[in-house]
């Protein structure tokens, strides 16, 4: 696995775990860097969901560190981070996959509930790249990933609000970053899935 197209880079996939049984598209995601040879960091807010998807990687010959990291706090990505550093010796890639739909428009969403989808879709990945971009800056290198969706541009037929504006927001920051960098060697990108058959839409649905 070590000889593939990453190898001798260190991929931190944020949400990493799966809601539940089955694929999410941070676990693919996750399995999928370590196949191509990148030592993979499964950070999640429930460790035992990182830590299936590292036992995965495994048994199939990969490198994997699984932590737990609640990505609404600034100190709990930056030891998330450092300690991702310390261990493999480099941040090469940023994959942000945290994310939450909250239902409801703006009459039915209070503010807190809003303020809250802003803090785990948008700031996240303020926070996450804030931790990270240092370290791609020194090594004039670095990829980050940002997952977002087709609700960031177009209504998708759910009253999620909250959702559609952080989605929105991701897209322009990643714009952003993508700019302001490339000249120092970070590439950075958004992909938009739409509907996808994963363990979240059957939660989500369900709750």
């Amino acid at each position: 696995m070590a000889q593939g197209i990453l190898a001798g880079r260190t991929a931190l996939v944020f949400g990493a775990g799966s809601i539940g049984p089955g694929w999410g598209n941070g676990k693919a995601a996750a399995v999928a860097y370590a196949r191509a040879g990148a030592r993979v960091v499964a950070i999640d807010h429930n460790l035992a969901a990182a830590e299936e998807t590292t036992a995965i990687i495994a048994s199939e010959g990969g490198m994997a560190l699984a932590l737990f990291c609640d990505v609404t706090k600034m100190a709990a990505v930056e030891g998330a981070v450092a300690q991702a550093l310390s261990t493999y010796g480099s941040v090469d890639i940023l994959h942000n996959n945290v994310g939450h739909a909250g239902m409801g428009g703006p009459l039915e969403l209070s503010e807190e509930q809003w303020l809250r989808e802003m803090d785990i879709n948008l700031n996240s990945m303020f926070r996450t790249t804030k931790a990270a971009l240092p370290h791609m800056l020194k090594q004039q290198r670095g990829v980050i990933t940002n997952i977002s969706s087709s609700a960031g541009i177009r209504y998708t037929g759910y009253p999620y609000a909250s959702y559609y504006a952080s989605k929105g927001g991701v897209n322009q920051f990643t714009v952003g970053l993508a700019l302001q960098y490339a000249s120092q060697g970070i590439r950075c990108n958004a992909i938009l899935p739409g509907l996808m058959d994963t363990p979240l839409i059957y939660a989500q649905i369900a709750g």
